[in-house]
């Protein structure tokens, strides 16, 4: 019998490290302590904005270079580079736990969109609205077109 598991070989859920979902047994970001620093700083409300802004970009750029949006995995490996403190993290940035709760809260936030199919990956409303501001002032309220004039 391994550690970890009963008698019939069923893994045994330790509490507040390990949670089911549908590919295994993982450990979850925000109590485990090799991934909580990383998850944190990538959902909080002050520094998760930015990372966000970097992803969209790295989504635009990716997308015009390969014809196809990238995959969770190709995005956070790339965002992993731009991280000072990568030495520090680099267990969290290719766990699959973090990558797809990350995900899931950019998502929440609008920053991105996606389908459970892969290379889905879109920049969201957010995003938008902040990365690419509409050129023309917003009409006024009340304001009617005027017709085009006949010459």
């Amino acid at each position: 019998m391994s550690p970890g598991s009963t008698e019939d070989g069923e893994p045994v859920l330790q509490p507040d490290t390990m949670q089911w979902n549908n590919s295994g047994w993982t450990e979850k970001p925000w109590s485990a302590p090799h991934l909580a620093p990383l998850f944190t700083e990538l959902t909080s409300a002050k520094t998760a904005p930015s990372w966000a802004r970097r992803a969209v970009k790295i989504i635009h750029r990716y997308t015009r270079e390969h014809g196809e949006p990238p995959t969770f995995r190709e995005l956070f490996t790339e965002l992993a580079a731009q991280d000072p403190d990568y030495a520090d993290h680099e267990e969290a940035w290719s766990s699959r736990a973090v990558r797809s709760l990350v995900m899931v809260h950019w998502r929440r936030q609008g920053w991105v969109r996606y389908r459970t199919e892969t290379r889905t990956l879109r920049s969201g409303p957010t995003a938008n609205g902040d990365l690419f501001p509409a050129t023309r002032p917003p009409r006024r309220e009340g304001a009617r077109r005027e017709a085009p004039r006949e010459r």
